[in-house]
Order: C-alpha cells, then structure tokens, then sequence
C-alpha cells in the first residue's frame, strides 16, 4: 500500500506569528500537526520541539513497524505503541524542561495529533484539540475527541451551552503543559482509497466535519487543503491554520488491507452489544485500541473448561457452540461470550468450539482493565453496562431454572 502526503500552514488573519508546526515523512510513513498553545510564552517553540524529536524518532519508529504485521499480532502492535508512546512522553518531559527556563511560572505547550501509518493500519496519538478525520466512501468519521473543558462538560452531560462555550478552547490536556501527560492512544485499520485529515483547530472552529466533507467530496490533495484553509480565512481565520492530509492507495499485491476486518465493521458489531451500549464512535475506537482479531477453523476448541478466563470473545464472522453443563448454546455473529473474565478471575466453566470458518474479536482483560483506569469517563460506562449485562444473565439462568 503506497501513502501520500499534503500539508498546508497558513497564519490566518489575525495573529502575528505562526505556532502551528506539522511533519509529513512519506517514507517513514510518519505525519504530525503540532498546534502551539495560544497565550504561552513561546507556544511555536513547543510545537517546533515536538515536531524536531518525533522526526528525528522516525526512522527508528519505521523500523519497529516493519518487524511484524501490527493489524495480526497482539505483541508487535503493544511494542509499537510502547516505542510510540514513550518518544511522546520523552518529548513532553524536554518541553516541559524548556518551558520552565522561559517562564517559571507558565510553561510552553502544543497539541499533537500524530499518525503512524503500517501496510494496513494506523497508530494514532493525541492530545489537545487539533483532530483527526478518516474520510472514506462519501463519508467522514471523526476519530479523536478535543481535551478541552467544554468536551469535558458535555461527557458530563452538563447542560449549560454558555459554560460549554466559554471553556471551548481551555484545554484539559497538553505536551509540555505538566511534566507526565495522558495520550489517546488509538488503532485503525485502513482501507485503499481512504484519506485522513489531521488539523489544527484553527480549522475545525469555522468548519464542521460536514463542510470539511462537502470539500472532500470534490477537492484532493493539495487543492483540497487550499480550498480548506481559505474557506477558514473567509470565515474568520482568528487563529492559525493547519493541515496534514494523508492518503492511502491500494497495491494489487498486498491484499490484507482488503482482506482485515475493518475498523467500522467492528464498531458495528461492538455497538450491537450491551457492554459497548450507548458509546459513540469516538469511544468505541479508543476500546478497540484493546480489541484483537482471531481466526479460528471449523472444529477448533477456542476454550476449555479449567482455562484461565482471561478474555471476553465476540463472534465477528461464523459461529461459536458453547457447552455448559449438558446445555448447549450456539453464537452467531455479533454474540459474545466470557465477559465475566473482564472482572473476575475465575477458571472457565464453559467449552467453545468453532463453527465453520469463525473469526473473533477479543479482548484481554488485562487490556481492559487498563483502559477502565486509564480513561476514568468511557471506563464508567464500560463497567456499568457490564454490571447490567451480568444481571440481565443472571435474571436468564433464574428464569431457566424455574
């Protein structure tokens, strides 16, 4: 799969000065869009450091990514956003350190947005409020959520549009704002043809993702990003301008990315099941950071009894026949079974057995647990929908009895 890259940079129409900084290296496959924090002291110098250490990371960050296929093999993909990960925070730490020696008192900070792209899959990091777009298919999907107070509110469900508004662009998270930072780390598998637009919110605070996609639909490359940046400057262009545009083409030889489940296909399925209900595509993206697929033949024994129960399984193609004390229960796509696993350490009590040609989706309960912890938000809706689902299952096993 060949990958392309388009970068546009503008000062808009009211600042002096540029803080926005953006990488594109097509051949480390690596693309970035740094936006300097408005209001700190030197903010172009932040996302100008961020921009230099990632680059400089890149070929060594390439290397790790050709080991093994990332889209198949749990480890490798854990291994790349280990290495990912740690670059980002090592260049937090140093921007933290050079912001001090400007300002004691208020420290240099960017956004970051950047991806990592493999034969068929993209790493994605994030922090702040630049964004990420997956365009495909006369669609577009937003990706990232902004770390802002007012985003923090609405997941709050607090109903108060004048506190949303006036907290829009107070950010709740930054490199180089605190000397640790949280990233979102996130996984999707792509598609030939399929483009991602990563920007600076001096772009998405004139533009919805509908109007970016009204463009999209009849611009691409370079002339999309021109027509998006002006469209911004038309509208008010208070703030820099920046955007990377990253665009995938399908090699006739290398058929996994056609052939891998793809990422809306497993949040379709993972919405049709009552752990993930009510989560919105952002958040059902950030879980299947942790989501793993694995194909199985006809007749395959996928668990035993006595097994350590150390995942939940959701059947994403053919079918599962699980025995349980002389009764037996047949899954079929969209199904899940083992979700206890996720709480509770306990040997299993259940065989399961392919039927046909079978593929999950798994997830880890270690995985999963971490992520409960790591994103406090989406881990509360995750461990109430599993407390729900657990005593639906409860009620059944009663009624069964009766």
């Amino acid at each position: 799969m060949k990958v392309y890259g388009w970068s546009k940079t503008d000062v808009g129409n009211v600042r002096e000065n540029n803080e926005d900084s953006y990488l594109v290296d097509a051949e480390n496959r690596l693309f970035i869009v740094a936006d300097g924090v408005g209001g700190s002291p030197a903010g172009e110098v932040a996302s100008q450091q961020f921009i230099k250490s990632l680059s400089e990371a890149a070929p060594n960050l390439a290397e790790t990514l050709k080991e093994k296929d990332p889209a198949l093999d749990r480890n490798h993909r854990e291994k790349v956003f280990a290495d990912l990960l740690k670059v980002i925070q090592e260049t937090n730490s140093e921007i933290f350190r050079i912001g001090k020696e400007i300002n004691p008192t208020s420290p240099s900070a960017t956004t970051c947005d950047v991806m990592l792209v493999a034969d068929s899959v993209a790493f994605i990091a994030h922090v702040g409020d630049s964004r990420v777009y997956l365009l495909r298919g006369g669609n577009i999907f937003r990706v990232t959520e902004d770390h802002t107070f007012a985003e923090q509110l609405r997941a709050e469900e607090i109903d108060d549009p004048d506190m949303v508004e006036r907290f829009r662009n107070v950010l709740t998270r930054s490199i180089g704002g605190r000397p640790h930072v949280d990233i979102d780390a996130l996984f999707i598998h792509l598609q030939p043809d399929d483009r991602v637009l990563m920007c600076s919110d001096g772009l998405t605070d004139y533009l919805s993702g509908q109007q970016i996609l009204e463009f999209a639909l009849r611009y691409n490359g370079d002339e999309l990003l021109e027509h998006l940046v002006q469209e911004a400057k038309d509208c008010g262009g208070a703030d820099n301008i920046t955007a990377v545009l990253v665009e995938v083409e399908g090699d006739s030889l290398d058929t996994r990315a056609t052939s891998t489940f793809d990422t809306m296909r497993q949040v379709d399925i993972l919405g049709q099941i009552s752990l993930f209900e009510d989560l919105d595509l952002r958040e059902l993206i950030r879980v299947l950071r942790v989501v793993y697929e694995v194909p199985h033949s006809d007749g395959d024994i996928i668990v035993e009894p006595g097994n350590e129960a150390d995942c939940l399984y959701i059947v994403a193609e053919g079918g599962v026949q699980l025995t349980q004390g002389g009764l037996e229960r047949s899954l079929t796509e969209g199904e899940h079974f083992g979700g206890i696993s996720l709480v509770l350490d306990a040997p299993r009590r259940q065989k399961a057995v392919a039927v046909g040609d079978t593929l999950l989706l798994v997830v880890p309960a270690d995985r999963f647990r971490e992520l409960v912890f790591e994103d406090p938000i989406l881990g509360n809706k995750l461990l109430w929908n599993l407390l729900y689902s657990a005593a639906e299952q409860i009620v059944r096993l009663e009624e069964q009895s009766d």
